[in-house]
Parts: structure tokens; sequence; C-alpha cells
């Protein structure tokens, strides 16, 4: 989770395939075109249906990230609990959580 926001990606961190999808992922959720290198490299490892499967994941978590980000959901103390002991492991993530309401 450390290196999602790497650019590029560091060599060796991800298996290929993975790498592929973290690509692809980042790409989609910044709005940019998918180029064929981009779609190149998901082909290669992945079946048409695992693609669509791959995009349609993608989108979801988009899409639900955006409506949490939206209305500034809050999150209950499990998830939050989780999300520290992520940390804890994987060193930190890039990606901020909400700040809690004031």
């Amino acid at each position: 989770m450390g290196h999602l926001g790497d650019d590029p990606l560091p060599d060796g961190l991800y298996p290929p395939s993975q790498a592929a999808i973290v690509r692809y992922a980042r790409k989609s959720t910044r709005l940019e075109p998918i180029d064929d290198e981009t779609y190149g490299a998901l082909v290669k490892y992945f079946t048409n249906q695992q693609i669509i499967d791959i995009c349609l994941t993608v989108g979801l978590s988009n899409m639900v990230n955006r409506f949490h980000a939206t209305f500034q959901t809050d999150l209950d103390d499990a998830t939050s609990e989780e999300a520290v002991r992520g940390d804890v492991i994987a060193g930190s993530c890039p990606i901020p959580r909400p700040k809690p309401p004031r």
C-alpha cells in the first residue's frame, strides 16, 4: 500500500500481473485514457472476462469512494482500527483518510 502512489512503480515490488492492475487502476481513477500499453499489460496476464471484472471492480470502488468523499461519511471504529493496523504492517498508506468531523 505504501507504494501505490509511486510513479513509476518500483521494479519487483508487485508481480507483473498485479503491477498491471495497479497501473490500470491509477489511470482509471484519474480519468486518464487507457492507452494501448496499459491495456496490453492486462491482456498479457488476464482473460477478457477477468479484464471486465477488473474494470468493474475499479469503477465500483471509485464510485463508492467518490460518494464517501462527497458526503464525508464517518468510518466505524472497527474499520478505523483495521486501517491503523494496516498502516503498522505496511508502514503507511499514501491515501489520506478523511479527517474526523469537528
